[in-house]
C-alpha cells in the first residue's frame, strides 16, 4: 500500500513500531526512470568492475537519502546485509547532491570493518524475525571501541565528490538535528555487485529486509543458486552484455 499523506505516512510508521525520529527519507531505483541517474549508473560500470576486481558487474539499485534538518541518526549498518545476494563483491558509490560541512552527516566509515571476519562469525546478528533486543550482540553496540584509531570520514564534501565504499564496510552518519545552521541533506547511493553473484535461496527470512519491497519483485522471477539475467538489475559492465 502506498501512502499518500503524511497522516498516511505516520499510521503506517507506527503500525510498524516506528517512534523514535527517522534517520532518512528514500527514494529507491530512481534509475528506472530518471535518465540522469541512468546514465551515471552505466557510465560507473567501468569503475566498479576495477574496484571489485571482477570482470563483470551488475547495477543493484540506488537509493536518494534525503537526511532533513530534524532527522536523527543513521546507526551502523552494512549494505550487503540489506542484499540478497552471497557475495563478497558488493561496493557502492555514495555521492552528495549538496554541500556537506565538516562534522555534517556525510558517512562515517569503520575502515576496514568489511575483513573484519571475527566480529559477525562469533558476534551473529539476528535474523529479520528475530527481536534484536534480546538476541543482538553488546559487541556490535560499541563499535567505536572495538574500531578506535580506524573511525574516518572525508568530510567536508562538495557536491561533485563522491565516497566509496564496500558493501560489508561498517558505516553511519550524525543526525541533522540541532546541528549550527543545519539544512537538509540529499544524497545518491548507487550500488554495483559482482554479474556472477548468485541470489540466497533464504534471501526472504536470512538478513536485514528493510530493502525488501525494493528487489523483491524481480527476485521472485529469477533462480536461485545459478547465473541470472534480469532487466531490473542490468550488467552495465561491459555495456553490451544486457
Amino acid at each position: 500500500k502506498r501512502c499518500k499523506t503524511i497522516e498516511e505516512c505516520q499510521a503506517a510508521l507506527t503500525s510498524l513500531g516506528v517512534t523514535a525520529s527517522l534517520p532518512f527519507l528514500q527514494f529507491m531505483n530512481t534509475w528506472r526512470e530518471v535518465s540522469a541517474v541512468r546514465d551515471l549508473a552505466f557510465a560507473l560500470g567501468e569503475s566498479a568492475s576495477i574496484l571489485l576486481n571482477v570482470p563483470t558487474v551488475r547495477l543493484y539499485q540506488d537509493s536518494v537519502f534525503w537526511k532533513r534538518t530534524q532527522d536523527g541518526p543513521t546507526p551502523w549498518h552494512v549494505d550487503a546485509r540489506m542484499a540478497p545476494f552471497d557475495t563478497s563483491h558488493m561496493v557502492t558509490f555514495w555521492i552528495p547532491l549538496t554541500e556537506v560541512p565538516k562534522g555534517g552527516t556525510a558517512l562515517i566509515f569503520c575502515s576496514k570493518s568489511h575483513s573484519d571476519f571475527a566480529l559477525p562469525y562469533w558476534n551473529p546478528l539476528p535474523s529479520s524475525d528475530e527481536d534484536p533486543e534480546q538476541s543482538i550482540s553488546s559487541e556490535w553496540d560499541r563499535l567505536e571501541a572495538r574500531y578506535p584509531k580506524k573511525l574516518v570520514d572525508y568530510m567536508p564534501l562538495s557536491v561533485g565528490d563522491v565516497t566509496v565504499h564496500s558493501g560489508w564496510t561498517l558505516h553511519c552518519s550524525h543526525g541533522n538535528e540541532g546541528q549550527p545552521g543545519a539544512q537538509d541533506r540529499i544524497a545518491l547511493a548507487i550500488s554495483f555487485v559482482d554479474a556472477e553473484a548468485e541470489i540466497r535461496s533464504d534471501w526472504q527470512v536470512v538478513g536485514d529486509n528493510e530493502d525488501l519491497w525494493s528487489y523483491e519483485e524481480w527476485c521472485r522471477e529469477v533462480p536461485t543458486r545459478t547465473k541470472f539475467s534480469h532487466k531490473l538489475v542490468p550488467i552495465v559492465w561491459p555495456c553490451s552484455m544486457d
